[in-house]
């Protein structure tokens, strides 16, 4: 599975500090070389991760610093799966 999110939060560039050190756990779930963090602007995001392995993602997002990260950063995703495009 794919998945891309769109999100809030207090302050893109402080979650982004937050997201690059949690980076690390998500070789766990997903393929970390191809994830993607895309700043909106000052309280919007979109990122991407790919090959998420769903069961590893929902004990990830179950972790409490998990939460508290999110909840710290007033972080609220609204979550998106999606597939490659095959025009051949």
């Amino acid at each position: 599975m794919n998945l891309m999110l769109t999100a809030t939060c207090d302050d893109t560039d402080a979650f982004h500090q937050s997201y690059l050190a949690m980076k690390p756990e998500f070789a766990d779930w997903c393929d970390t070389s191809r994830c993607v963090f895309g700043k909106i602007d000052d309280n919007n995001l979109v990122e991407l991760f790919f090959d998420v392995d769903p069961p590893k993602l929902q004990a990830w997002l179950a972790k409490p610093s998990t939460q508290q990260t999110f909840e710290q950063h007033n972080f609220v995703p609204t979550r998106y799966t999606f597939e490659p495009l095959n025009l051949g």
